[in-house]
């Protein structure tokens, strides 16, 4: 069956709006995207119009959690693992609804959850998974003091404690073993993590080069989490390749990055508004208020020195933190002195490069049919990206998911 959308698209690869286009397609690829004039439509195709509302590549969050804990039930309090994938299964609905068709997933539950997408099992975006995230004992992902190391790898489902080389190489070798497609580490503390301070450094240099040698092997790379710069700098001379969050970054660390074009994902809204969310603990409220000062200037030395600035929210369908206003986003990295046009393709075509579509994140002839409708220019009013009310159509990999037009 051919699909045709027709209405204001944006082309993100020239920046440009085109008032009166067309996108078609069929099956899972785009057929054609460009001026309306240029395409003549088939009697047979089904025609949907936008109106007033703008057509846009699928969106892509580079740094998400699934952890399913909000929809887990109440039997053990939502604590089995079971229960909890199965709670993410429903909020993959949720991240579609908001228009995002990909992920790049830090958790135990993206392992399972992206085969069960890439073999149609189940309905959702495209997930490339990070397996668990490796932090060192009393880091920044280490949230059970009260238990012990093994005690806690055993159970914790997000999270994965490591230390020294052999133990570094065993955790990577563990992630790949269950099917990770990259390794993401904390090599900095953060703000959620109640025994260590922002700027503690958290692996060793020879930790560091042990992990990043594995993922290499692997024929994969590290992303880092770097709140405090000491921690980011070390990491990105072990040959780490994504930096998460960047709050603190130095000059010292920007030109790094620019040199070895390692690119930014930004995670802007957590940090610029969570020490004033409800329900957060004192200690992650003092030093979130420091992250928010430190985080602009961040993303205004890497605007200037042309580092690719990466869309990723940092959600977990938390209350404060709910999927359904994931694009809040792409309102945050405005806020923090972005163009609108510079989000957009953060949350789109740099994003599907981060994680190896080169055939995604575009209207573009043979591109995967990734699309989302907004209801209004996004150009002009970037919140009618932030909230899945203002989303009106999507299709991920060529199937309608959500019709309102």
């Amino acid at each position: 069956m051919l699909n045709i959308l027709k209405g204001r698209l944006l082309d993100v690869l020239n920046g440009s709006l085109v008032e009166n286009g067309v996108v078609s397609w069929e099956q899972n690829r785009i057929l054609y995207a460009g001026k309306a004039d240029s395409y003549p439509i088939p009697a047979d195709a089904s025609v949907y119009e936008a109106k007033g509302g703008t057509i846009l590549p699928g969106f892509i969050d580079a740094h998400a959690h699934l952890t399913g804990s909000e929809d887990a039930g109440d039997f053990a309090n939502g604590q089995c693992f079971g229960d909890q994938l199965l709670g993410s299964v429903y909020q993959l609905g949720l991240l579609l609804q908001a228009g995002f068709t990909g992920i790049r997933d830090m958790s135990e539950a993206g392992l399972y959850l992206s085969r069960a997408v890439a073999r149609g099992a189940v309905s959702g975006p495209r997930i490339v998974p990070g397996g668990k995230v490796l932090g060192i004992t009393s880091g920044h992902v280490d949230m059970g003091p009260g238990m012990s190391k093994e005690d806690y790898n055993s159970k914790d489902h997000l999270s994965m404690l490591c230390d020294g080389p052999d133990d570094c190489v065993r955790a990577v070798r563990e992630q790949f073993r269950m099917g990770a497609k990259f390794i993401k580490i904390c090599a900095t503390g953060g703000v959620s993590s109640p025994t260590d301070r922002i700027d503690d450094v958290q692996f060793s240099p020879e930790e560091l080069a042990a992990i990043v040698g594995e993922a290499r092997r692997h024929h994969s790379y590290v992303a880092a989490h770097c709140t405090g710069y000491e921690g980011a700098y070390q990491a990105l001379l072990a040959g780490a390749e994504c930096i998460e969050h960047g709050v603190m970054l130095t000059e010292r660390e920007i030109k790094l990055m620019a040199e070895r074009k390692i690119p930014l994902v930004s995670t802007l809204w957590i940090s610029l508004h969570v020490a004033n969310l409800p329900g957060i603990p004192p200690y992650a409220r003092e030093k979130a208020r420091i992250c928010a000062e430190y985080n602009k200037k961040t993303i205004s030395m890497a605007k200037e020195h042309g580092i690719r600035i990466i869309l990723g929210t940092d959600f977990s369908n938390s209350k404060n933190t709910p999927y359904l206003k994931l694009g809040r986003e792409f309102e945050a990295m405005v806020e923090a002195g972005m163009t609108e046009l510079e989000a957009i393709r953060g949350g789109t075509l740099y994003a599907a490069g981060l994680l190896g579509f080169q055939d995604l994140g575009a209207l573009k002839e043979g591109y995967l049919a990734d699309i989302a409708v907004t209801d209004q220019n996004p150009l002009e009013n970037i919140s009618c990206l932030a909230d899945a009310d203002h989303i009106t159509f999507v299709a991920s990999d060529g199937k309608i998911v959500k019709n309102r037009l």
